[in-house]
């Protein structure tokens, strides 16, 4: 293992530093909650009602608050991971929206990638069925099929937070996708290996958190649900109030009234910050792993792209060519408005005669200088 993989997996000791940035904290807690209190009364109301387009239609809100919340933090986190300022809340909501289409529309195209890698796999394992060359063409194409099919399940599998990565990154739609994969085929065992160790790191949180909050949701729903200690039983953790007091949480409250809800509440703030850790460590797991891997893939798309318009282009009809108009008698150039006039020539002086003699005389003289008539 080299100096450079070795800091790369220290910074993941950073993960917890999520924690101080309450902004990001106050983001996802908030979007866990509200989306938790609609998941959690989704549920409620649809079990009493017995209606479950209810339940159903307030866990898909729920689901878009959490999903834009974890998209606006994830922003905050970006900035924290860089040394960036951290942006305020409205913007970070606003780019939580849009980082959240591009997420969901990454993924599905992820997912159909998978597909159609399995798609092509099988229609290749027909050649194998063939009687007499059959054979021939499942050892040719066995082998290589399958590392074909384990790759491409390991980028399903590595290129998914990568991607998630990168658009909070602002690589844009195509690049974040391209560059994903192209780290994950490049890098797959040191991607896997910082994946590993930053769960190795995560998993302490995870089970402390999860344990003191269960034990809490153990005694506290036994009391609501029982109503008394005696319905916790002999074992405490295993008594019958302590049971319903879990089977009411996971109904969402359903018959231990608003203290179920209440529970619920707590457990989806339990997964914001154990979320939130884990979020900040995969953004260095990108920062770490993306070190000197470009987005060849984004470049060439765009390129094909750009062809392809071009093509397009060219077939496009063509208006007919249309004959210049007459050349007509050229009009009188107009000052514009900023340009000054130009200096106008004064007339000379026209020469007049006296009425008297009919001597030339000038036209500012009074009287006549060969008769001496009176002029003006």
């Amino acid at each position: 293992m080299t100096v450079k993989t070795t800091n790369n997996l220290g910074v993941l000791l950073r993960s917890y530093e999520a924690l101080h940035n309450w902004r990001a904290l106050a983001m996802l807690a908030g979007s866990f909650v509200l989306g938790g209190l609609a998941i959690s009364g989704g549920a409620a109301a649809g079990t009493s009602s017995g209606s479950a387009a209810v339940m159903m239609l307030m866990s898909l809100l729920g689901a878009i608050i959490i999903i834009v919340g974890m998209n606006a933090s994830g922003l905050m986190l970006i900035d924290q991971a860089y040394d960036q300022p951290i942006r305020g809340f409205g913007p970070a909501f606003l780019g939580g929206v849009q980082s959240a289409l591009y997420v969901i529309g990454l993924l599905i195209l992820l997912g159909l990638g998978f597909a159609v890698v399995l798609l092509a796999a099988y229609l290749l394992s027909l050649l194998g069925r063939i009687p007499g060359v059959g054979g021939l063409f499942g050892f040719l194409l066995g082998g290589p099929l399958v590392v074909v099919v384990a790759l491409a399940y390991a980028v399903l599998l590595l290129a998914g937070p990568l991607m998630i990565a990168a658009v909070w990154h602002g690589e844009g739609f195509i690049a974040s996708l391209s560059r994903a994969v192209g780290i994950v085929t490049k890098r797959p065992l040191e991607v896997f290996m910082h994946f590993l160790v930053l769960g190795l790191l995560v998993f302490p949180a995870v089970a402390f958190i999860f344990a003191v909050v269960f034990a809490g949701s153990m005694f506290v729903g036994g009391f609501f649900a029982a109503g008394s200690f005696g319905g916790m039983g002999m074992g405490g953790f295993g008594g019958f109030g302590g049971m319903r007091g879990m089977e009411g949480v996971a109904l969402g409250g359903a018959g231990m009234g608003g203290a179920g809800l209440s529970i619920s509440l707590v457990w989806f703030l339990a997964w914001s910050v154990v979320s939130l850790i884990y979020v900040l460590g995969m953004i260095f797991v990108y920062r770490a792993v993306g070190e000197g891997v470009g987005s060849e893939a984004s470049d060439v798309v765009g390129q094909k792209l750009a062809q392809f318009k071009q093509k397009l282009d060219e077939y496009k009809p063509r208006a007919a060519p249309v004959a210049p108009p007459s050349a007509g008698p050229a009009s009188p150039v107009q000052p514009s408005a900023d340009q000054p006039p130009a200096p106008q020539e004064e007339p000379s002086p026209a020469a007049t005669h006296c009425p008297a003699c009919g001597a030339a005389v000038q036209p500012d003289d009074v009287f006549c200088g060969s008769c001496g008539h009176r002029l003006k």
